[in-house]
């Protein structure tokens, strides 16, 4: 098996089994007990992630190493993860000739348990970022991640330091590889008001598709990155399939039928409890929809190939996209993600929301590296 593949499999069932041990080997401590240890890990925690976002923006790694049980090899794995997550948004940021502006996290703890060595958390981290792009400063656009973390913390020479973080990470979603590098170059610009934006004629409601209400929906449900409504919770109608294969597809469905208003039928449909192949898996989802016209491709290639203009598309296929048509990621062959176009920022850039790693109004190419192909899909009006 591919490592690739193996981390994105590994990834949640480590996810999966930490949250489930946690009732078996830690049943026996009382809630003060938790409550406790809850307040006293508090300070660390918010230390922790103030720096991580200010990391984001600096780059200087030796910031947040004093955090990490770097004397432990899951530790040092840890560290490492997000050194390869700094690098990998350092060199994105240079080659799409922006910079970030800003960084801010909160969490929420969701489940605490304590152990006579160590404590392990799980929680859910909230990121908002801003960034400019250097063409046109003082223009900050926003972005919201949503990340679920299993922490283990123990303490060393007195004090708590992280010793396994596991998480999905919408920053970079090839994490697994130290040698990944985003892809070169950047779109030529055009205007917002060029891009489509929600309310124009060529988005409002006509025929089985509308836009508004498929980005309404969209940005409803973003799960818990920043901007999203609902609490930061997924809609709860639907089965979350986060940790049995990913929730992106699962969402685009959802988003297509509740927001979109396209209808169910035998081959695409959910039950209240389970989901047809064509719902809830990447490749299937991108079949159905072609091959019943309820969607057109406008092209596929690598992110290189989609932005540079052609005399099939004068201005770029990136510039045929429209808010509500959706995004298929293919790697090795394999369409592996699905996101949903939800606006476009101040450069014209396609932003996109997403489920597993979480994503609200985030630029579509951010997390994923140069091989990746990309498959634009027009939602037929």
């Amino acid at each position: 098996m591919p490592l690739k593949k193996y981390y994105k499999i590994a990834i949640p069932i480590l996810l999966l089994i930490s949250v489930s041990i946690w009732g078996i080997l830690f049943f026996n401590k009382t809630l003060s007990t938790v409550a406790d240890n809850k307040e006293e890990i508090k300070p660390f925690l918010d230390a922790f992630f103030e720096s991580r976002g200010n990391v984001l923006l600096s780059g200087n790694i030796k910031d947040i190493e004093k955090y990490y049980d770097t004397a432990n090899t899951y530790g040092k794995w840890a560290l490492e993860h997000e050194m390869r997550r700094i690098n990998y948004v350092k060199g994105w940021s240079e080659k799409r000739n922006l910079k970030f502006t800003e960084a801010q996290s909160i969490y929420r703890i969701k489940s605490i348990k304590v152990g006579e060595q160590s404590i392990w958390l799980y929680l859910v981290e909230t990121m908002k970022m801003g960034y400019e792009y250097n063409v046109k400063p003082n223009i900050i656009n926003y972005m919201g991640l949503g990340i679920r973390h299993s922490i283990q913390l123990v303490k060393v020479d007195g004090k708590w330091v992280i010793r396994r973080d596991w998480y999905y990470d919408p920053l970079d979603e090839d994490s697994a590889f130290i040698d990944i590098s985003p892809a070169d170059g950047i779109a030529p610009e055009i205007s917002p008001a060029n891009s489509t934006p929600a309310g124009d004629s060529q988005n409002k409601k006509k025929g089985n598709y509308d836009r508004e209400g498929a980005v309404r929906y969209a940005d409803t449900y973003a799960g818990a990155a920043w901007g999203s409504g609902n609490n930061y919770e997924y809609n709860k109608k639907y089965r979350d399939y986060n940790g049995v294969g990913g929730d992106c597809t699962n969402f685009a469905s959802q988003v297509l039928h509740e927001g979109g208003g396209l209808k169910m039928d035998y081959v695409w449909n959910f039950n209240g409890r389970d989901s047809s192949t064509a719902w809830a898996q990447a490749p299937a989802l991108f079949n159905y929809l072609i091959y019943n016209g309820k969607g057109r491709l406008i092209a596929q290639g690598t992110y290189t190939n989609m932005v540079k203009p052609s005399d099939t598309h004068p201005s770029g296929a990136i510039r045929e996209l429209q808010k509500g048509d959706l995004i298929c990621y293919e790697e090795k062959g394999e369409i592996v993600h699905f996101g949903v176009v939800t606006g476009f920022d101040s450069y014209g850039i396609p932003v996109v929301n997403t489920h597993t790693s979480d994503r609200y109004h985030v630029p579509f190419d951010l997390g994923w590296d140069k091989k990746v192909i990309y498959r634009f899909i027009h939602m037929n009006d």
